[in-house]
């Protein structure tokens, strides 16, 4: 008889254990979804994982749920909140709960290596739905947005592009030779020169004079002549 007796409180145990577990996971359902709902969330997008929970419920049931953040940033990352369930505007429950927000968007991804001052080709570079959570730059979501532009530093097959990745190809590269012109409208005046420093139409720039070795400040024209002011 005490075998039985001990059996049965053993299944007593277990049924309570796994109602307790039960309600714990609806309790985390409703709190999902209440956060997806109060931020306007999108599944497609955002996954919540709840890591603790301190809101003591036993039994399942449906509750009206608030919800407190206890951080003044965006609901992305570790995140703190205070749930209240209630049900017929008595409360039932009131506890803190801590999540891992992972966001998730289609971005451009490096589809081979890309070295640093290559020009990107569209081509070798696909849209992927990847984690963006802990991104510091912002990601680039189109690739047409690679369109004049080269690689800042060398990206790795797989990588994420972002806009800090990203430089506008120079229409003078430092270093190149270029035509240095003066023009007043009455005389014009060229001499060759090289660049010293990389920039885009209408930049001012270092440009050393070859004929005379000085280092002026000129304007960018086009890839062949940079202007000095009159």
């Amino acid at each position: 008889m005490g075998y039985f007796k001990k059996l049965l409180m053993a299944v007593l145990l277990l049924a309570i254990s796994c109602s307790a577990v039960f309600a714990d996971e609806h309790c985390d359902q409703l709190i999902v979804a209440q956060i997806m709902s109060e931020f306007g969330l999108d599944e497609q997008w955002y996954d919540i994982e709840i890591l603790s929970n301190r809101l003591d419920v036993v039994e399942i049931g449906e509750y009206d749920v608030t919800v407190r953040p206890l951080t003044q940033k965006d609901p992305v990352g570790l995140y703190s909140i205070v749930a209240n369930l209630s049900k017929q505007g008595e409360t039932v429950a009131t506890g803190q709960v801590r999540m891992r927000i992972r966001k998730f968007a289609e971005v451009v991804v490096a589809g081979d290596r890309i070295r640093r001052s290559e020009e990107l080709d569209p081509a070798r570079f696909s849209l992927e739905r990847k984690e963006v959570t802990n991104l510091v730059e912002q990601p680039v979501v189109s690739l047409a947005e690679l369109a004049g532009f080269r690689a800042k530093r060398n990206l790795k097959k797989g990588t994420i592009v972002t806009s800090g990745a990203l430089e506008a190809i120079p229409d003078l590269e430092r270093g190149h030779e270029t035509l240095i012109v003066y023009n007043d409208g009455v005389c014009r005046i060229t001499a060759p020169g090289v660049a010293l420093q990389s920039g885009l139409s209408g930049d001012y720039i270092k440009v050393k004079n070859k004929a005379t070795n000085k280092i002026i400040l000129a304007k960018i024209i086009d890839d062949g002549a940079v202007a000095v002011d009159p």
